[in-house]
């Protein structure tokens, strides 16, 4: 079974039998739940969802749109991290709730010549973490029907702009959850950004698995790959089932493109999920990946 659920709760104005989503998610006993909110639906369930997920003590992140109502759900007192949720061309620094300690921003095609202004306004906040996470592919098909995935050649023009900026992120952290932004961000801000430790590869269909607001089970919520539904299966048997160990052999397996890599032990191939978007194949390298890999100098 994972160990860490992500749960769409809502998602513009679509949701499932949440209590339902909610019981069978404490069924599967993870230890991390990673919950997010889009919006009234989201957050009216939300206690009847923490008191199910709860049971068995999980560690809980919930990432919430910076709205009044999220802001004053947040100060329900739930034992949880509260995450919020950041967008290009809407500055965040005054909105924040003062004892707001992360924030996250999404890079993708559509954003990421932007992800500079961010990164300087996350310096002249309070918060004190930045997660930078991968898109969520099934979230983008739902409302724009295409992942604007961002390539090799914007994150190459992100690294510029990056290596631009003259701001101190002293005390605070980046996380990003891709290799390849994780490189220019390192290049950038070295200290802030620390080692991979964290990170070992590919987690989907293995140690993670991602819900949709209907309760639709994936591999990650980068890979568009349907498993099942918890409304009408318990979590066991979706995981158990073979269509859930195809994905995970197809993961684990080295794409051809990467076998000649020198750099392959250290990306380990990277996105799968947004390789198979991009490709229609798991057996494809992450699109991001640049060729050959130049950072610009610092």
């Amino acid at each position: 079974m994972p160990i860490r659920v992500r749960w769409d709760i809502d998602f513009q104005g679509r949701y499932g039998r949440a209590k339902r989503i909610a019981r069978r998610i404490h069924e599967a006993s993870p230890l991390i739940v990673e919950l997010r909110i889009d919006g009234e639906k989201g957050l009216a369930e939300f206690p009847a969802i923490f008191t199910e997920i709860h049971k068995n003590n999980p560690r809980i992140e919930t990432t919430l749109p910076l709205d009044p109502d999220a802001v004053a759900a947040a100060r329900w007192g739930y034992p949880m991290d509260f995450i919020w949720e950041v967008k290009a061309l809407q500055p965040f620094r005054r909105r924040l709730p003062p004892d707001a300690e992360a924030i996250s921003f999404v890079p993708d095609e559509d954003n990421l010549s932007h992800l500079a202004d961010i990164i300087e306004e996350f310096a002249e906040s309070g918060a004190r973490t930045l997660h930078l996470p991968n898109i969520n592919a099934v979230r983008s098909l739902a409302s724009v029907g295409h992942v604007p995935i961002a390539g090799a050649g914007a994150l190459q023009d992100a690294a510029r702009s990056l290596s631009s900026l003259r701001i101190s992120l002293e005390g605070k952290k980046l996380v990003a959850h891709d290799y390849f932004l994780w490189r220019i961000l390192r290049h950038a801000f070295p200290a802030e950004t620390g080692g991979r430790v964290e990170f070992s590869g590919c987690q989907a269909a293995s140690a993670l698995a991602y819900v949709d607001w209907e309760g639709s089970v994936y591999p990650c919520d980068s890979l568009p790959i349907r498993l099942g539904n918890l409304q009408d299966t318990k979590f066991e048997k979706i995981w158990n089932a073979p269509a859930r160990r195809r994905v995970l052999e197809a993961i684990r397996s080295v794409p051809g493109a990467c076998e000649p890599c020198d750099q392959r032990d250290a990306c380990l191939s990277g996105c799968r999920g947004l390789a198979y978007h991009a490709a229609g194949t798991l057996n494809a390298p992450d699109p991001a990946c640049p060729e050959p890999t130049v950072l610009p100098p610092k």
